[in-house]
């Protein structure tokens, strides 16, 4: 292959596909063969515009491959050979600024000066340009960091690596405690996998709170002891009910609307943490700050990408604990990414988690 085709998001709502120049690698670095690239609510804020972003660029985060070529020293410096199943960490931390050196290397400062997320912040004028999993080949410099995915775990279940790397994250920051209640705010698929990451922390029940039947109804299969449509019910009323009037020890809110990070603040007991991992696209959020947190000396988490979590994240995919994959619902090839994206961002046809296959 001496050129990698890519879909490109080149100016705010329009994608079309480009063709890159194969990248010549110095000794560290590597090539990945995208082999399943899936599509995060992330791709569609890029898409729309909502965070500044430097187009043009080419989007996905998401992704699992095969190592395709090596440079020289790129077997030893990653640990893979020719072949591997990997995950590479959507952060190229620098390693060097204070926060890479205390371990929050997702908030690697280089990254907010000049961009470090793959298919999040790198433009693909950057060369050798392909930064970004919705395309055919992933070039991997010497400072990502490479995690090998074992061999008998099919790509349904690889491709959610990064996903589940995030709620790992999440419940490390904040863990359930011995008989502690966790509800989740939002069934859509990271909210499905927090539903995983708790119960495999050992909360004693997880409660999941969404709409659509298909997606709330996975979430029985992947740990959530009960399930909530807030359409159709009052959903702090029946979450009272669930927790003998106390409410929820632990929150995660995911859905990432204004409306969901307040009342997750409500969902939470007196003496309660609550943890946002959703994102707003920056729109605003109105809380009563004495009412919903102070008066009840509420503890509040953010947490941001996924350091640290992705080998939790792949031993927990390896287990094969719980049936993840049936999260996947729907494939498109690369010539076909803006209708992916479509699809993912209207939920067709009762969609959940939708990947390229580029």
């Amino acid at each position: 292959m001496k050129a990698v085709k890519a879909a490109v998001i080149h100016k705010r709502g329009a994608l079309e596909i480009r063709t890159f120049p194969k990248p010549v690698l110095n000794d560290e670095e590597l090539l990945v063969k995208v082999h399943m690239c899936g599509i995060c609510g992330s791709d569609q804020h890029i898409f729309r515009g909502d965070w500044g972003e430097p187009y043009p660029i080419i989007p996905g985060h998401e992704f699992v491959g095969t190592v395709e070529e090596l440079g020289k020293n790129a077997a030893q410096k990653h640990g893979v050979k020719l072949g591997d199943k990997v995950a590479v960490e959507m952060i190229l931390p620098c390693g060097a600024c204070s926060w890479c050196k205390e371990g929050f290397y997702n908030l690697c400062v280089k990254d907010r000066e000049e961009g470090r997320q793959y298919g999040c912040n790198i433009s693909c004028t950057r060369e050798p340009h392909l930064f970004g999993g919705w395309s055919q080949v992933l070039y991997v410099p010497s400072n990502a960091i490479v995690h090998r995915i074992p061999d008998h775990v099919p790509w349904h279940r690889a491709v959610l690596t990064e996903p589940l790397a995030v709620t790992v994250r999440a419940v490390h920051l904040t863990p359930p405690k011995l008989g502690d209640t966790v509800a989740v705010i939002g069934a859509g698929p990271i909210g499905l996998l927090t539903a995983v990451a708790a119960k495999a922390a050992g909360a004693a029940a997880v409660i999941l709170i969404g709409t659509r039947d298909e997606r709330l109804a996975l979430g029985k299969q992947l740990g959530a002891d009960e399930v909530i449509d807030f359409r159709k019910e009052d959903a702090g009323s029946r979450l009272l009910e669930l927790t003998g009037g106390r409410g929820a020890d632990l929150v995660f809110e995911t859905a990432g609307t204004p409306q969901a990070q307040k009342d997750s603040l409500n969902y939470a007991r007196k003496g309660g943490t609550v943890n946002y991992l959703g994102l707003t696209g920056n729109r605003p959020v109105t809380i009563e700050t004495d009412n919903q947190m102070t008066f009840k000396e509420l503890k509040l988490q953010t947490s941001f990408l996924s350091a640290w979590g992705y080998q939790g994240a792949i031993d927990l995919i390896a287990s094969g604990r719980f049936p993840i994959e049936k999260m996947v619902t729907h494939e498109f090839a690369l010539d076909e990414a803006e209708q992916a994206l479509q699809c993912a961002s209207n939920r067709e046809e009762k969609a959940i988690k939708v990947v390229l296959i580029p």
